[in-house]
């Protein structure tokens, strides 16, 4: 199969072309639009972005602000609100300023979406107790009113909710999150929530549980993944998990749910430790997109450190229709010897765009400086690449990132048609200036 050729022009405000060939269903000369900015909520920094795609817009969601006034020697107060803006195919603002999704007491940290049955639904870890995270929800209508004032409680158990991830199965939202209710061990739950807004399940489902009988060791699962599989009814579910002083239990799994209900055995595991996804330093975080028939999963890989290395082989998977490996890739280029293994990268999203995936992430770039380019710098930039549903990948592009404003942490989503979404964190030069949420459209197919 031949692989598309993409062409790098530059970066900020300057377009990047992609030179796509017919494997992708694209014309030549498509290109990123213009960097462009949503606007701050009151001025407040603004963190970790979500997308999701529905009724011809995208929403982008994110934190905004952290810490709320007051004296640091009283201890820490937090004022973080979920917030968002919708954007049209064309990257056009339709919102003039953010609206509120959850502006209830205290924090609340890393929002994800998903799009269905008529409405997007927003997930989130929130700390709203004052002493432990839960996961809540909103639904969002596509005209921009939010249906669920300041959320609803999802996962809201003893200990700790957190991390949670949302899919839309084709009939209900699928939620899951990693769970500390037993006060001892960390587990995958889940839980259901309709179109109307109703948790299905109450309390939440067992997911994936500890794959440790007997002895004094338990592993730890962590950093929940899921996608629906289109045409199926069904949702795939991956985890990471650590083990102390136990070999040869997995480090990584995979496996179905279906209403609600995990459906059948694991569809692979990985215990080997130098294996990705998961290893000696954890691969967290995760995300999994579905495709058309396969699904494509991406990992980070962080810097080897101390004793042992993460994995040196791939950062990214391709899973067929029955959550099974097809392949093991590359999203940034792999390195030429001694050391032959990928750039580590960080954060990576996806999403299907109709004919291919689209991935992002942000790693240390190198940028050469001073006289002659004879000295470098350490760069954090956003990274963007296609993959094919047999998961060919093709050279990654920039989109955003200089020295003094690195760009972090984005975020994908797709119309399914070919016009894709990159939200992600800009951080200013200035220390006066807000951080924003920054994005760039890659536009649909001619």
């Amino acid at each position: 199969m031949r692989l598309p050729s993409y062409a790098f022009i530059g970066i900020g405000a300057v377009a990047v072309a992609f030179v796509c060939a017919v494997p992708y269903g694209a014309t030549a000369g498509e290109e990123f639009s213009t960097e462009a900015f949503l606007p701050p909520a009151d001025g407040k920094d603004a963190y970790t972005p979500a997308v999701a795609f529905g009724k011809d817009a995208f929403l982008v969601a994110w934190r905004s602000g952290h810490l709320a006034p007051g004296d640091l020697r009283e201890g820490l107060k937090f004022d973080a609100k979920i917030v968002a803006c919708r954007v049209d195919r064309d990257g056009r603002l339709m919102d003039a300023a953010p609206f509120v999704v959850s502006a209830a007491a205290d924090l609340r940290e890393r929002p994800m979406a998903a799009f269905g049955g008529g409405v997007f639904l927003l997930v989130w870890q929130d700390l709203r107790n004052g002493k432990d995270w839960d996961v809540y929800a909103a639904r969002v209508a596509p005209d921009g009113k939010t249906l669920d004032p300041d959320g609803i409680p999802v996962g809201a158990g003893p200990h700790n909710q957190a991390l949670p991830d949302v899919a839309w199965d084709g009939r209900n939202f699928q939620v899951v999150w990693q769970d500390f209710r037993s006060g001892s061990q960390y587990q995958v739950y889940g839980a259901r929530v309709s179109p109307e807004g109703k948790v299905l399940d109450v309390g939440g489902v067992a997911l994936a549980e500890s794959q440790i009988s007997g002895g004094w060791g338990k592993d730890q699962l962590f950093n929940p993944s899921v996608a629906a599989v289109p045409g199926s009814g069904r949702s795939l579910l991956f985890w990471l998990a650590v083990s102390l002083n136990v070999k040869d239990k997995p480090l990584a799994a995979c496996r179905f749910v279906e209403n609600g209900r995990p459906a059948g055995a694991f569809t692979f595991t990985i215990s080997e430790a130098r294996k990705g996804p998961g290893g000696q330093h954890s691969t967290f975080p995760t995300s999994l997109a579905a495709g058309g028939k396969t699904c494509l999963l991406v990992w980070t890989t962080n810097a080897p450190w101390a004793r042992g290395a993460p994995p040196n082989d791939a950062n990214a998977m391709v899973l067929d229709a029955d959550g099974r490996p097809v392949k093991s890739l590359a999203l940034s280029g792999v390195l030429g010897p001694p050391w032959n293994c990928p750039v580590r990268i960080r954060n990576p999203r996806a999403a299907w765009d109709g004919a291919s995936f689209v991935a992002a992430w942000d790693e240390w770039d190198q940028n050469p400086v001073g006289r002659r380019g004879n000295s470098k710098r350490l760069v954090e930039a956003v990274f963007a690449a296609r993959v094919t549903e047999t998961g060919e990948a093709g050279p990654k592009v920039r989109l955003s990132g200089e020295f003094d404003s690195p760009a972090i942490k984005p975020a994908v989503a797709s119309d399914g048609a070919g016009t894709t979404l990159v939200a992600y964190e800009k951080h200013p030069a200035a220390g006066d200036v807000p951080i924003k949420i920054g994005f760039r459209m890659l536009p649909g197919r001619k």
